[in-house]
């Protein structure tokens, strides 16, 4: 039995980003928080994090929906703070 799991994605203001998650379906809750890289440049994003039924929409079309909703490559002054994350 499969049971509901959850990714977070950084790439931009919490705000911003949540209401991109919570009108999809199979998507049931949706957090702000963090989500931290590792190694010598490790840095904390703002993020937003997605729990999820694996049965109603797929990890990959959440992926898919993360990349297509925020510029990964963008250069502002807040670029440490909204860094792309998964």
């Amino acid at each position: 039995m499969e049971t509901n799991q959850k990714i977070a994605f950084g790439g931009g203001c919490h705000w911003c980003t949540e209401a991109v998650y919570q009108s999809l379906k199979g998507v049931e809750v949706v957090e702000q928080g963090f989500v931290a890289s590792k190694g010598e440049e490790s840095f904390f994003s703002e993020a937003v994090i997605v729990h999820y039924d694996p049965k109603s929409i797929a990890l990959k079309d959440l992926i898919l929906i993360h990349l297509y909703t925020h510029k990964s490559t963008s250069d502002h002054s807040m670029r440490n703070k909204y860094r792309s994350a998964i």
